[in-house]
């Protein structure tokens, strides 16, 4: 009798052992994950204010084609710059985008037209000059963000951002003759 309540001793004092243990496991790991959950939250990093516009030196320079890496790891590609103003971040980040992709579509696929007129009538010189730049639907994949600035302009409250999206060469090379391909098709199957 006395070995059989010894092993029950023994078995309850494992139960309980198994139980806090098991506690003492939830506890820990709600910890980890509270402390995990916190650490991300509280990394916001406030939008910079400033009270004079300004664009960023690698908006102003901004490079058509250029290479990155080390040595003979360089790998060539092409850029485009966009800017984009709005009371609304998310507005003026998708207008920035919206001009930096523009920009990649002119290089490819764009067409310019432009005409002056000079008109002089009894000694009076009237000048107008006309400028139209237009591109047709043109495909643009495989572009990656490189930079992006943004601020709010305290005066007016607006969100200025500033990108630069970069493509690898090979590829922008690629959707230059894929267009000019299309642009035989076209003119093929009109004669």
């Amino acid at each position: 009798m006395l070995y059989y309540k010894h092993n029950e001793t023994k078995a309850k004092a494992q139960k309980e052992a198994t139980k806090m243990y098991k506690g003492l496991t939830k506890i820990v790991t709600m910890t980890a994950i509270l402390a995990t959950l916190g650490a991300c939250s509280s990394r916001i990093i406030p939008m910079e204010q400033m009270t004079t516009k300004g664009n960023p030196a690698w908006y102003e320079d901004c490079k058509q084609i250029g290479s990155e890496g080390y040595f003979f790891w360089k790998t060539n590609y092409a850029y485009s710059c966009g800017m984009g103003q709005s009371k609304f971040e998310q507005a003026s980040e998708a207008q920035a985008y919206a001009f930096a992709v523009k920009g990649y579509a002119e290089r490819i696929n764009g067409k310019v037209n432009s005409r002056t007129v000079v008109d002089i009538n009894n000694d009076t010189r009237s000048t107008r000059t006309y400028v139209e730049h237009s591109v047709q639907d043109t495909v643009i994949r495989e572009h990656l963000e490189v930079r992006k600035k943004n601020y709010e302009l305290v005066d007016s409250g607006q969100v200025h951002t500033y990108v630069r999206i970069k493509m690898p060469l090979e590829v922008f090379d690629r959707l230059i003759q894929e267009a000019k391909d299309d642009k035989t098709v076209a003119l093929n199957n009109n004669l």
